[in-house]
């Protein structure tokens, strides 16, 4: 994230010089971008999948006549099925001799929908074989509970972590010892990156690649029952390593901020509508409430739960390529697979989801809601240097509920590198105000953001109504005129 306003104008004066800038090639990221577009781009949509059609799918699937043999030339749902009618030790050995299955399954996998009706035909003893044999594909399938993936996940952080110190140990070549060196950076980042906070949420990984850069993502909170489920998505320079930790702490700050804003909105008097529409709720301070010292501790029991999702699904660029989209493309896809995973996986009990995208993950975000495959419920963009993307009608969220922040002193915002400016009133997206304000229901002062990096700072008007507005109590968050 730092210095990433400047790199942009950097790319953009670049980019009008003869030929631009040079990229240089990265073997890791071949066959990313070549499957990524296949993720969604030659699928229909998660939502026009009806659970009836996807387990009519994998039952089909589940009646072909299945032997070890015959799994080497499946594909999709029919591997899947496959896989799981063995035992663990056939299953151990099929994935270490033909391990490029599993990697099919993960570049193209099904769709969230038929991914989550094969999960939930399955009994405990074939769960826990997969988890056990194939913990990297159990992890990493969108559509499996995130609490599932999250303990297939975590074995496969201490396998992975484990080998690569041993290739680090043995008779290696100085080319292996190199790739087992960076591989332990990004796996030891995401170890600590799960160690909860002092009265924190519980934490889990319900994302792990640890090839090339890496890509993962930490949830807080419990994301397979919560009520409200909030994304973050990070812009430039925040990989995984050295940036995961980083990023979780800050996904720590939404949800404690999150928590507050409903023990204090439980306890608060009902809002009322202004003449001119607006919401008005008498602050704390006026009613005697015990709220008047701020909002309660955000241990506070409250009726609505929440899990926010540090996510960092994506290569995110650095000052050399952030001028380009294809990091975004890419990114776009992966968020858009990982949306439908949690809507195939919570069934009837949908959650409110949020996104809440900084820079140039805004951009990966708004390519990923305009490719309409999944509907969010708010959006929020912060120190965004735009996309391609004109209008804020173009995008899968509910009921208009996109905001845009624009801090004083950051140079990205208003920018439209990318092609449009969500913050331009053309675009019809709402005013996030992160200049400082009066919080409504407790009467206490919000902090102003300044530059590029302050909109997640705890205590200011930008991180509280995100809070607000990731709780669905958008009509407590104020605007820029405020």
């Amino acid at each position: 994230m730092l210095f990433e306003a400047a790199a942009l104008l950097t790319a953009s004066l670049a980019l009008v010089g003869v030929g631009g800038p040079v990229l240089m090639p990265e073997s890791s990221q071949v066959s990313v971008y070549e499957t990524v577009s296949t993720r969604v781009a030659d699928r229909q949509s998660d939502a026009g999948v009806s659970p009836a059609s996807a387990e009519l799918e994998v039952k089909s699937a589940a009646a072909i006549d299945i032997d070890v043999a015959s799994l080497r030339t499946m594909t999709g749902s029919n591997l899947l099925v496959g896989m799981s009618q063995l035992a663990v030790a056939e299953l151990e050995s099929f994935v270490a001799e033909y391990p490029t299955r599993v990697d099919s399954v993960l570049a193209t996998p099904p769709e969230a929908t038929v991914v989550s009706a094969w999960w939930t035909l399955l009994d405990s003893t074939q769960r826990a074989a997969l988890t056990t044999a194939t913990p990297r594909l159990v992890g990493n399938l969108d559509g499996v509970p995130l609490a599932q993936r999250s303990r297939a996940n975590e074995r496969y952080l201490s396998d992975s972590l484990a080998e690569a110190k041993r290739v680090i140990a043995g008779h290696s070549s100085d080319a292996e010892r190199s790739l087992a060196s960076g591989r332990v950076a990004v796996l030891s980042q995401v170890q600590l990156a799960l160690k909860r906070s002092d009265g924190g949420p519980k934490r889990s990984l319900i994302l792990l690649d640890p090839n090339g850069s890496g890509r993962a993502a930490i949830a807080l909170g419990n994301p397979d029952t919560a009520d409200y489920i909030g994304y973050l998505v990070p812009g430039m320079n925040y990989r995984v390593e050295p940036a995961m930790v980083n990023w979780t702490t800050v996904a720590d700050d939404v949800y404690r901020e999150q928590r507050a804003v409903l023990a204090a909105r439980k306890k608060a008097p009902a809002a009322t509508t202004t003449a001119q529409g607006r919401a008005s709720v008498t602050p704390a301070s006026a009613t005697g409430s015990r709220l008047v010292s701020g909002y309660p501790d955000a241990a506070a029991t409250t009726a609505k739960t929440v899990a926010t999702i540090a996510w960092i699904g994506y290569e995110a660029p650095d000052v050399f390529s952030v001028g380009w989209r294809d990091r975004a493309v890419a990114g776009a896809a992966f968020l858009e697979t990982s949306w439908a995973g949690v809507r195939a996986s919570r069934g009837a009990d949908q959650p409110f989801i949020s996104v809440f995208a900084h820079s140039y993950g805004s951009t990966v975000s708004l390519m990923a809601l305009a490719n309409g495959s999944v509907q969010v419920d708010a959006l929020v963009v912060v120190g965004s240097p735009g996309s391609e993307i004109q209008s804020a009608d173009k995008l899968e969220v509910a009921n208009g509920n996109v905001f845009v922040g624009k801090a004083d002193w950051d140079p990205a915002v208003s920018s439209a590198f990318f092609g449009s400016d969500p913050g331009a009133s053309s675009y019809g997206a709402r005013a996030l105000g992160v200049d400082g304000a009066t919080d409504s229901v407790t009467g206490a002062w919000l902090g102003g953001s300044l530059g590029h990096n302050d909109y997640f700072r705890p205590g200011s008007e930008s991180l509280h109504n995100m809070a607000l507005i990731g709780t669905d109590n958008a009509d407590l968050a104020t605007d820029d005129d405020e």
